[in-house]
Order: C-alpha cells, then sequence, then structure tokens
C-alpha cells in the first residue's frame, strides 16, 4: 500500500537528479551526433546541440589581419638568407621600428672598408644583437621578406622568456 507522500518523495528525487546533471552542449555533426546523444539518454544526461559554423561565422571577419610592420609586443624571427640560422628577438614597441634598427646597423657595419687587419679585429668586436654579429662575421644577409611573429605577450618578462626557450 502507498500513500500519497510516498510519491511525492519519489518525484522529488528525480527532480533533485535531473537538477544536478549539467546540460552538455555539442556541436552538430551529422550521424556522430545522434549516436552521442541516445548514450546520454541512457545515463539521464540532457543533451543540447548547436551550429558547428553559422552563415554569421562565415560570412563576418571582425578584425583586418595586421601588418607585420605594426604588430607590438611580440617575439619574432628573422631567418639568414644564406644558411638556416634564424634570429629570436623581442620588442615591446612596434615591431617595424626594431627591424628597421636591425637594418640600419646590418648597413652600418657592412659598408665600411677594412684593411685585412682591421677586417680580423672586426670579427672580434659584439654589437647591439647577435644578428648584427652573424651577417658582420659570416657575411651573409638577412632574409627580410620571411620575418615571422612567433608570439605575443604584453608582459616583458614573459616575452624575454619566450624569445630565449624558442629554438634559434
Amino acid at each position: 500500500m502507498e500513500f500519497k507522500g510516498d510519491k511525492r518523495k519519489r518525484k522529488n528525487k528525480k527532480q533533485k537528479a535531473s537538477v544536478k546533471r549539467p546540460m552538455i552542449v555539442i556541436p552538430y555533426v551529422e550521424k556522430v551526433l545522434e549516436a552521442i546523444v541516445r548514450i546520454m539518454k541512457k545515463h539521464n544526461v540532457p543533451v543540447a546541440m548547436k551550429l558547428w559554423k553559422t552563415s554569421k561565422d562565415l560570412l563576418m571577419h571582425p578584425k583586418d589581419e595586421q601588418d607585420k610592420e605594426d604588430i607590438t609586443e611580440c617575439v619574432y624571427k628573422v631567418p639568414c638568407a644564406n644558411c638556416d640560422k634564424t634570429y629570436v628577438g623581442e620588442t615591446g614597441r612596434n615591431s617595424g621600428v626594431r627591424l628597421h634598427e636591425h637594418k640600419t646597423e646590418v648597413a652600418s657595419k657592412t659598408r665600411r672598408a677594412f684593411t685585412r687587419s682591421q677586417r680580423t679585429a672586426s670579427l672580434t668586436e659584439y654589437s647591439k644583437s647577435a644578428l648584427t654579429d652573424h651577417v658582420n662575421q659570416a657575411n651573409h644577409t638577412i632574409n627580410l621578406k620571411k620575418i615571422t611573429v612567433i608570439d605575443r605577450k604584453q608582459n616583458r618578462p614573459t616575452r624575454w622568456i619566450k624569445e630565449a626557450v624558442h629554438p634559434q
């Protein structure tokens, strides 16, 4: 024999059980989602579907791509045109300004006319960056068309770590 209070308790337990379970939202993939929904229903887990790509996602591009020269607070990589070595640097300023500084420093070091003894002495000098040293000592050129931005971080110590850890 059952009393009215027992039915209420059972309904409350069922309601509490369904409330405790979070809803899972899964992107719609044809034939895959239907199988997942069947499995989740067996375990009383509510599932909601959402579109993977909407027409709005396909048509709208809210941000234009930024030029490499306009990027700030970044870690960048400059390859050598003559060998497989790369220079990894970081800047908090506009990357175009920093790359222009690299170009002018390289140009100032390579434009000088040396005697043999001066050339030998210049090989032991160290410049502001390893990029200039490589160009000066190996008589190579930098590949300015293949400069890539590796990462962007606002925090300077984090950029230093990214620069140091990146393989050269």
